[in-house]
């Protein structure tokens, strides 16, 4: 039971600290440069105020949701800090539902790898804000414990931008797949087995740290 525990924080302080690290290197896209990471396969939006807008509503919720959202799952926080608890997971919840999600949705219509990379991000918009606002109602109704299964989903889908820049670089490699096909197995393999792993947690081992 103990090795369980320890390894069960293990893996959380990991995904905290791919979380986190994230959400700081993230930062350089504030400097407002055009012409780095991200933005130099997007030259010809740069142009785009809409585009642009929703690209940085995007990164500045992003960065908020992944700061916040794993220390929203330790329960010795939550425990000893409740109020404050409660302020950040209503930070997180507005970030998704009004900053984050919206302005990844409209840039999905714009993904690049065509239209299976635009439906999986689409999806992924979709999702994530639906499951975030259950988990807010599931709150506000006092269903604790739902509320716990729900924001498993929500943060899941939040890693997701963890998980586009560790699949990028490995489908990058020669793999003798067409670069098309490589960004729209990004978009999907960034989400859904995120989705899996939640819900196998939620299964066997729904337990915050």
């Amino acid at each position: 039971m103990i090795a369980i525990i320890g390894l069960r924080r293990f893996f959380w302080v990991i995904i905290a600290f791919l979380s986190v690290y994230l959400s700081l290197i993230t930062f350089e896209y504030l400097s407002f440069k055009t012409d780095i990471g991200f933005l130099l396969q997007k030259q010809a939006f740069i142009r785009d105020v809409w585009w642009m807008s929703a690209f940085y509503m995007h990164v500045m919720g992003s960065i908020i949701c992944l700061a916040i959202g794993p220390f929203l799952f330790i329960s010795s926080f939550r425990k000893k800090y409740l109020f404050l608890h409660r302020q950040l997971g209503k930070a997180y919840i507005f970030c998704v539902l009004f900053i984050a999600s919206p302005s990844g949705l409209y840039m999905a219509f714009f993904a690049n790898g065509g239209r299976l990379a635009q439906i999986g991000f689409t999806l992924l918009s979709i999702l994530w804000i639906s499951i975030s606002y259950i988990a807010y109602q599931k709150i506000r109704q006092k269903q604790v414990e739902s509320h716990k299964i729900w924001m498993i989903r929500s943060f899941a889908l939040t890693f997701s931008a963890v998980m586009l820049r560790i699949w990028v670089p490995i489908l990058s490699l020669d793999w003798g797949v067409p670069y098309t096909t490589t960004i729209w197995l990004t978009a999907w393999l960034s989400w859904v087995p995120n989705m899996i792993v939640a819900e196998l947690i939620i299964r066997f081992g729904n337990k915050t740290v």
